[in-house]
């Protein structure tokens, strides 16, 4: 008798929360209102609830869902295996015929593990997770600088994020209640409205709670109503939402970083330094600035620019003999790139005349 009346109590506050879940100007009740039911840790039965989506890393497929048994755009796809967890080929983010020894690390396995399996020629990261978190996960290749033998290498390094997250816990407090329904509206109605500041995928994720890949006010808040109800979200349900998005890494300075060509009057020297854009997977713009100088070094003042001299390679002439020519290279930066300084490249010889 006593869990009955506390049963006919509870009617008429999740009665009053799925009419405002709908959107029909009923306030939802204060977090409390509602019993918590705690979203649990994943166990040995952990569902990795589909879609897994990704922010902003340009290589890698924004959905793990097809359409029309295509990929939803032309990227790497995100395999979410039967065995519940997450398989990624690597071989096109780092291919194989300069870069080696790919390695890949979580930091912190008990939320989530990594590995860079390498199997028939080919690396692929494995995602295994394990409880609700965020996670950084950091991938290592080792760059060949020269095609000689015994060349030295490079670390390159490109960092992702991974968000793990209980379904219906849209705050992350372990408990799926009131409190989640509350922001879940407002968030879904600032959404729909284009009230929100930025949109963010991991945050759009979290929201879709009927999995359809679009979040929506009246069909997500329904979803999200139906399912405390009826027990399917919370300790009794193990689905997991999970994210991928974009860590901003420095790019990388590749190819020889040594002026090349010939150093008498007349000749062409040149640059073929390239500064690799590690996350998206393309090189870099660079601009360019030829200055000449009695010092084979950087001393402040020593430098004194060439007019017009802004190409990558440049034609010595009378004024530069007896001189170091030096060249600045400047990347040129796009929205949320991490600043890269200039650098210079120093010529090994002087300028000078035929003998």
């Amino acid at each position: 008798m006593k869990g009955k009346n506390k049963r006919n109590t509870l009617k008429p506050i999740m009665k009053k929360s799925m009419l405002a879940a709908l959107g029909l100007g009923i306030a939802l009740p204060v977090a409390g209102s509602l019993p918590q039911v705690q979203a649990g840790a994943i166990g040995p039965t952990l569902e990795i609830s589909r879609p897994v989506l990704n922010e902003g890393i340009s290589w890698l497929s924004v959905s793990s869902e097809q359409s029309n048994g295509l990929p939803i755009m032309p990227s790497v796809p995100i395999v979410v295996e039967q065995s519940n967890l997450i398989t990624i080929d690597l071989s096109s983010h780092f291919p194989s015929d300069n870069l080696t020894l790919i390695s890949a690390k979580s930091s912190n396995d008990e939320i989530a593990s990594v590995n860079a399996s390498y199997e028939n020629s080919r690396y692929k990261l494995v995602v295994v997770p394990f409880a609700s978190g965020k996670v950084n996960i950091e991938i290592t290749a080792q760059y060949n600088t020269s095609q000689e033998p015994n060349s030295e290498s490079e670390t390159i390094t490109d960092n992702i994020e991974l968000y793990i997250s209980k379904k219906g816990d849209f705050n992350n407090d372990g408990y799926v209640d009131s409190a989640d329904a509350v922001e879940l509206f407002s968030y879904l109605r600032n959404l729909q409205y284009g009230r929100s500041a930025s949109v963010s995928y991991v945050e759009m994720n979290k929201a879709d709670i009927d999995r359809n890949g679009v979040p929506d006010k009246t069909n997500d808040m329904s979803a999200f109503m139906q399912g405390y109800i009826g027990g399917t979200l919370g300790a009794k349900d193990n689905s997991y939402v999970l994210t991928f998005k974009q860590k901003q890494d420095k790019g990388y300075i590749r190819n020889d970083d040594t002026l090349k060509g010939g150093m008498g009057l007349g000749s062409i020297i040149y640059s073929d330094v390239e500064l690799w854009d590690v996350d998206h997977g393309y090189n870099q713009h660079l601009s360019y600035q030829w200055y000449t100088s009695d010092l084979n070094d950087l001393s402040e003042g020593s430098l004194v620019a060439i007019p017009e001299a802004t190409q990558s390679s440049y034609t010595i002439s009378n004024a530069d003999l007896g001189k170091y020519l030096i060249l600045k290279v400047t990347p040129i930066l796009y929205q949320d790139d991490i600043p890269v300084d200039p650098f210079y490249i120093v010529s090994k010889t002087k300028a000078s005349a035929p003998s």
